[in-house]
């Protein structure tokens, strides 16, 4: 089915308090429109579309590129970053062992993020980039600083060798890039609102979605060596972050068609085939790490956000699945592609989850405030069975929900909540008051909690 009689072939949403919901927006509205952060003040992401006229696909990434090995025991990193209580980056083994701070100064950090191969760790700290070392003997070096152009996420190159962030930049935000020894300035790539991207596997080409609406909106595929741009892949519909799948061959995106319509697709670098599903609201998608399936969620309606059922697409034949009714949040795939890690609202309420959204306007903590009562759910699904477990019952952390999950899609490109065996999961936790960092293991052990603090990724190794 390739219509809106795609989301009507399922029962409809049980009917919720009219007030109630309107209790929850209101609440979250006013948090988070009473925050303020200054290093974050860029965070004004939004969704948009383009009525540029679709362009063919001029290069083609790279195709033989192998998934990512399984994981070496020997080899492994296996650790956990977060930022403690007061502001500095640790890390910390699953057990709660070996726990060290790597960061020094008075500088309040952010979003730490491994490199694929965990040498090294980038983290936004004030209005600078900076280089760690999980080390006995840290070593701290920043790679880009600007008071008026701030930092405020990153994003590792597959290899290693570069860091791609976003900053502040009249009137927008900009894309940029700098390399991971330091030794060369940073180079801007792009300046618009906002900017959404994958690398390719080779570390030669960014798959970048930018720009709100009309002629400025774009997806095309960028060269960093030349340090230019493709003709637009599509007209960009509604959604946020495209995705390459792990062999390069196939690109996920949502495209725009003449009447208006957003269209999910899912196109053959190789041959130029797509498949297509047309969607309602927004679209948030992301490929399985060792197999051709796309992973997605979208509201089912007319409204400005992207939670709702969760499904599965297959790149070659188009066959949709269905996973989960429930309304989904943001989900996260195993490092084995086995199991998809889902978040939806503890009690149903798609107010709670579209609130959410409003994380797209500037939200920090400069002024700690104690979040309402949301509970969200954590359950996984095995994608071989459709066997479904729910994990965990949790109220989140303020970062976590204003954020991480209002842009899930691009985050799960860059950080990991998985484990690197894909036996957990590391999530922040809001707990009798205080935040904390809980380990849930898929085989239904108790959650453990490892350590105060917030924002804990851990290392792809």
């Amino acid at each position: 089915m390739n219509d809106y009689d795609f989301y009507n072939s399922e029962p409809p949403e049980p009917r919720r308090s009219r007030l109630r919901v309107a209790l929850y927006l209101a609440i979250i509205m006013l948090l988070i429109v009473g925050l303020s952060w200054s290093a974050i003040s860029g965070i004004a992401w939004f969704w948009g579309r383009s009525q540029d006229e679709t362009a063919v696909i001029t290069r083609v990434p790279p195709t033989a590129v192998p998934a990512p090995p399984a994981l070496d025991p020997a080899n492994a990193i296996n650790r956990i970053v977060f930022v403690n209580s007061t502001g500095q980056v640790e890390t910390i083994a699953p057990d709660g062992s070996d726990r060290r701070q790597i960061s020094e100064g008075d500088t309040l950090f952010q979003f730490p993020a491994w490199s694929p191969t965990g040498e090294y760790i980038a983290a936004v700290g004030g209005s600078a980039v900076y280089r760690l070392t999980d080390s006995a003997e840290p070593q701290q070096k920043e790679l880009y600083a600007s008071r008026r152009q701030s930092p405020f996420y990153l994003y590792w190159s597959p290899d290693g060798r570069y860091l791609s962030f976003l900053a502040n930049h009249s009137p927008g935000i900009s894309l940029n890039l700098v390399g991971v020894s330091g030794e060369s300035e940073s180079r801007l790539l792009q300046v618009g609102s906002p900017f959404y991207w994958d690398w390719t596997a080779d570390s030669t080409q960014i798959l970048m979605h930018s720009g709100f609406s009309g002629e400025d909106a774009r997806l095309a595929l960028y060269d960093i060596d030349s340090s230019r741009g493709g003709p637009n892949v599509a007209a960009p519909g509604f959604f946020q972050a495209p995705d390459i799948s792990g062999n390069g061959r196939y690109w996920a995106y949502a495209e725009m068609d003449e009447n208006g319509s957003s269209w999910l697709v899912a196109a053959d670098s190789q041959t130029g085939a797509t498949q297509r599903q047309c969607h309602a609201g927004l679209a948030a998608l992301s490929w399985s790490p060792s197999a051709d399936q796309l992973a997605f969620i979208s509201t089912g309606d007319k409204g400005m956000n992207f939670a709702g059922p969760l499904r599965l697409m297959d790149a070659a034949t188009g066959e949709v699945r269905l996973l989960s009714r429930d309304t989904v949040a943001a989900f996260f795939w195993s490092p084995d592609g086995r199991y998809l890690a889902a978040i939806s609202s503890a009690d149903g309420l798609r107010g709670d989850i579209a609130a959410m959204e409003n994380g797209r306007r500037r939200a920090g903590k400069s002024a700690r405030q104690e979040l309402p009562t949301i509970s969200l759910r954590l359950v996984i699904i095995d994608i071989t069975t459709g066997e479904k477990q729910h994990l965990l019952t949790f109220q989140p952390t303020l970062t976590f929900i204003t954020q991480f999950l209002p842009f899930f899609d691009q985050y799960a490109l860059s950080h990991r909540l998985w484990s690197p065996d894909g036996r957990a999961l590391v999530l922040p936790i809001q707990e009798d008051g205080n935040e904390v960092i809980k380990i849930i293991s898929i085989n239904g052990d108790p959650p453990r909690q490892l350590a105060e603090g917030d924002m804990p990724f851990w290392s792809q190794q």
